[in-house]
């Protein structure tokens, strides 16, 4: 082998006598690292929220670490529940949603701000197949679901007069909302849960968790690939493996959650131009960059027809898997 003299001068700097202190300080702290990972131990935790069960999975040096971390994530949870739930009255959305019709614009928190200017956007990318003013259905399916009855034609298009993102206004001076129609409502349910799982990574990251996992009724969130799987967190979508990192995947389908009425079987994702649930059983899943992302994109192209979802996931670069 031939050494050219520019490496033949490298290697007597890097071996010689004044360069000797600063690599064995380069080695200790390469040490001290791989260590640091190698004594990453595995930590589970849940918590019930949002109708379903939040499921995190966390590497850290130690439990204590490890359990305040995601105490603080949980309360971050909570704290979500409370300004977005449609199913508590005393939450932020449904305190705004009372005011509707009234006129006036209701100063509403930086989280609600943000969680509809994302829906609004979501909305016009999707051509309405995801909109977040579907809540007046949303109420009157759960009632028919309790009473095993379908609702009239007049019942769903008297709801549908209350749905469109145009009915939202918005005055960025003192962040505050309108809601124009009397009876408006508003239903996170196709976001909320992705919503969440991104806030609460983001308290982990801040809190020293570099890899985590959050699962929450068919919507994961992950970090960093865990210690001992460096290809990244083994998922499985439609019964193939993937390993993932920096993502967020969701799963929308019936296979799950549906109301069965006069032996027909309606999807629980409501589509917001019929009124109805989706009769033929399928589902869609969505890897995207975030969970916010991959939670409304999936809502959106389980009701899109199929060449059109394409071409909205070729456009939001995200992976389809049916």
């Amino acid at each position: 082998m031939v050494v050219s003299p520019q490496t033949t001068e490298i290697m007597k700097i890097f071996f010689s006598s004044n360069t000797t202190s600063k690599r064995n300080s380069f080695l200790g702290l390469f040490l001290f690292l791989s260590l640091q990972l190698s004594a990453q131990k595995r930590f589970e935790f849940s918590h019930p929220q949002m109708g379903t069960m939040f499921r995190v999975v966390v590497y850290a040096s130690d439990s204590i670490s490890a359990r305040n971390a995601t105490k603080k994530a949980f309360a971050r949870l909570d704290e979500l529940n409370l300004t977005l739930s449609d199913y508590r009255e005393d939450s932020e959305v449904n305190t705004l949603c009372r005011t509707a019709g009234s006129g006036q614009h209701i100063k509403v928190s930086t989280d609600l701000w943000n969680m509809l200017q994302k829906s609004v956007k979501a909305a016009k990318l999707s051509d309405g197949n995801f909109d977040v003013t579907i809540g007046p259905l949303t109420q009157l399916w759960r009632r028919m679901k309790r009473q095993k009855q379908l609702p009239t034609p007049a019942q769903i298009s008297e709801a549908k007069t209350k749905i469109g993102i145009e009915k939202i206004l918005f005055n960025t001076k003192n962040q505050s909302v309108m809601l124009v129609i009397k009876g408006m409502r508003l239903d996170f349910g196709g976001i909320g849960k992705g919503f969440a799982e991104d806030e609460m990574m983001k308290v982990l990251k801040e809190n020293g968790i570099k890899s985590a996992l959050i699962e929450a009724g068919g919507n994961i969130v992950v970090s960093n690939a865990p210690t001992d799987s460096p290809v990244g967190w083994e998922i499985f979508i439609n019964k193939e493996k993937y390993f993932l990192k920096n993502c967020g995947v969701s799963t929308s389908g019936d296979a799950y959650q549906f109301v069965e009425i006069e032996g027909k079987k309606y999807a629980h994702i409501l589509d917001p131009k019929t009124g109805i649930g989706y009769a033929e059983p399928h589902q869609v899943s969505i890897i995207a960059n975030d969970g916010t992302k991959s939670d409304w994109i999936s809502t959106a192209l389980y009701l899109m027809p199929k060449e059109e979802g394409k071409k909205l996931a070729k456009k939001l670069k995200v992976k389809v898997i049916n």
